[in-house]
C-alpha cells in the first residue's frame, strides 16, 4: 500500500499553531487534515452553557488556515468535539465560523455536520433494556438523572466520519468524539492495520505535545505504512524522541499499554519505538483487539445552582497558625447570619479553600504539617438564585475580614483583597451527572449526519 500521510494541526482547535509547521506539513503532499476541537479537561461547565474553552476568534484563526488549504489540496479536513464538548450550540458555533470563512474566502466545498446530543427518551430506551453502565465511582443512570440532566453527549467513534466521507464530504465537523477517532477514520477506511491506525491516532491526536521543544502548540505529521507508521514535527526547528512518542501513549489514560475505543482496545505492549533520525521517530507492533460489543461513552451534566467566587491573600503569622479554626468559626457565623435571613442550610453551599495549607489535595497532603510565610483563600458560594449566594458570600467576607481569632490585635486588616468589587458572580455552574458506558448495535444510529453544500 502506498504511505499515507495526515496533519494533526493542533491539540484543541484555538490553542493555535505556526504557519511556519503548517505550510511545511502541507508541501509535504497531505491525504488530509484534521484537529481535535475539545475535552472534557475543563469541566462541566463549558459543555453546560454550551460554549468553548478557547475564544472564537482563536477558532476561526485556525479553521481558516486549515480550510483554505483543504479546499485548494482537494483533501479532507475533519474537526471532532466541536466546540469543546460537541454539544449542539458548541458545534453550530464551529459550522457558523467554517461558513463565514467560506464566505470571505470564496470557497466552496461539501460539508457534514455530525450530531452527537442524545435525547433522553431515546437513552431512557436504552437504559431500560440493559444497554447502559456506569463508568466509575459514579450512581447508575435512572430516568430522573437522565431528566435532570442539562445536555448528554455520545461520544462517536470512526463510523460515522467515515459514513460522512463516503457521501461526499470534503469537511466534517462532529460532535463529541474519541479524539483518536478523528484521525484513524480515513486509514482504517483504505486498509491500513487497525493497531498501527489507532496508535498512530492516540500519538498525533495532541499534535504538538510530542515534540521538543513543547514551545505551545504545533502541526505534527503522521505517515502510515504496511507494517510501521512515522511521526515527525512540522516545524523544521523541533525534533521527536522515542521518550515522547512512548510516553504519550499514556497520556489521558489509565494504562501504559491499552486504549479503548468503541469497537476495541488497542494494545501497545509489543510496540517498537525507533529513533529512524534526529527528527522522526519509527513505530510499529502495535496490535488491535475487536470487542465482542460496540460501546460510546455518555457525558452529561446537570445545573448545579449560581456560584459567587471570593479571593484573599493572609500573611499574618498568628492568624495562619489557626487558620483551620479561624475558617471553621467563620462558618458557624455564616451560618448564623444566614439564619437571619432566613436562608435555611440546604439552600446554600460555602467552601473556603486555604492555598498554602492542602487546598490542592485535601487529607491525601503527604506535607500537611508544611504552612508558608503566606496563605490564599479562595471562597466560593453556591446557591439555587444568584442572590442567595451573592447574600451569602456578602456574610462569608464579612466573617473573613472580622472574625476574632486568639492573639489577634487589630479589628481588620488580615485579609489582602486584591479586586474590587471584591465579590466576583459566575453565574450558573454545572456538574457532571452522566459517565456512563451505552451499548449499541449500529454505530450511526445515535450520531445523525446532516449534509451541507457550502
Amino acid at each position: 500500500m502506498q504511505p499515507l500521510r495526515m496533519l494533526a494541526t493542533t491539540g484543541m482547535l484555538g490553542y493555535g499553531y505556526t504557519e511556519e509547521a503548517f505550510r511545511r506539513g502541507v508541501a509535504q503532499g497531505l491525504d488530509f487534515i484534521a484537529a481535535d476541537g475539545g475535552s472534557m479537561d475543563p469541566g462541566p461547565h463549558y459543555l453546560g452553557e454550551g460554549i468553548p474553552f478557547v475564544s472564537r476568534q482563536a477558532m476561526k484563526r485556525d479553521i481558516s488556515l486549515m480550510l483554505e488549504a483543504a479546499v485548494q489540496q482537494g483533501i479532507p479536513m475533519l474537526i471532532g468535539s466541536c466546540g469543546g464538548g460537541g454539544s449542539e450550540p458548541q458545534l453550530a458555533l464551529v459550522r457558523e465560523i467554517v461558513e463565514e470563512v467560506a464566505a470571505e474566502k470564496d470557497l466552496h466545498f461539501r460539508m457534514a455536520v455530525i450530531h452527537s446530543e442524545q435525547s433522553a427518551a431515546s437513552l431512557k430506551a436504552r437504559r431500560a433494556d440493559g444497554k447502559i453502565e456506569s463508568l466509575g465511582p459514579i450512581a447508575e443512570l435512572t430516568d430522573e438523572i437522565i431528566d435532570s440532566s442539562h445536555r448528554i453527549v455520545g461520544m462517536m467513534g470512526v463510523e460515522p466520519f467515515q459514513k460522512a466521507l463516503r457521501d461526499g464530504a470534503q469537511v466534517v465537523l462532529a460532535g463529541r468524539a474519541t479524539d483518536a477517532s478523528i484521525f484513524s477514520a480515513i486509514p482504517l477506511m483504505r486498509g491500513y492495520d487497525p493497531g498501527l491506525c489507532w496508535h498512530l491516532s492516540k500519538i498525533i491526536e495532541c499534535a504538538g505535545q510530542v515534540v521538543t521543544p513543547r514551545t505551545g502548540q504545533d502541526c505534527v505529521l503522521g505517515t502510515i505504512y504496511d507494517d510501521h507508521f512515522l511521526v515527525e514535527p512540522g516545524h523544521p526547528d523541533k525534533i521527536c524522541t522515542r521518550m515522547k512518542i512512548a510516553a504519550h501513549t499514556l497520556y489521558e489514560n489509565p494504562s501504559p499499554y491499552h486504549l479503548e475505543e468503541p469497537d476495541g482496545t488497542l494494545d501497545t505492549t509489543r510496540a517498537q519505538y525507533e529513533q529512524l533520525d534526529a527528527r522522526v521517530v519509527k513505530v510499529s507492533g502495535s496490535r488491535f483487539e475487536p470487542a465482542n460489543r460496540y460501546t460510546v461513552k455518555l457525558e452529561g451534566v446537570k445545573q448545579s445552582g449560581y456560584r459567587t467566587v471570593f479571593m484573599a491573600g493572609v500573611r499574618d503569622p498568628i492568624l495562619i497558625s489557626v487558620i483551620d479554626e479561624f475558617v471553621a468559626s467563620c462558618h458557624e457565623r455564616v451560618a448564623g447570619e444566614a439564619a437571619s435571613l432566613g436562608i435555611a442550610p440546604d439552600r446554600y453551599r460555602l467552601n473556603v479553600r486555604v492555598y498554602g495549607k492542602n487546598a490542592t489535595m485535601g487529607p491525601r497532603e503527604p506535607l500537611a504539617n508544611q504552612v508558608g510565610h503566606e496563605v490564599g483563600l479562595l471562597v466560593d458560594t453556591l446557591a439555587d438564585d444568584p442572590e442567595t449566594s451573592k447574600a451569602i458570600m456578602a456574610k462569608a467576607r464579612y466573617a473573613l475580614l472580622h472574625t476574632d481569632f486568639p492573639g489577634r490585635k487589630c479589628i481588620s486588616g488580615n485579609l489582602a483583597i486584591p479586586f474590587s468589587p471584591s465579590d466576583m458572580p459566575v453565574g450558573m455552574t454545572y456538574e457532571f451527572s452522566v459517565w456512563h458506558r451505552m451499548e449499541i448495535a449500529d454505530p450511526l444510529e445515535p450520531f445523525p449526519i446532516d449534509m451541507i453544500e457550502v
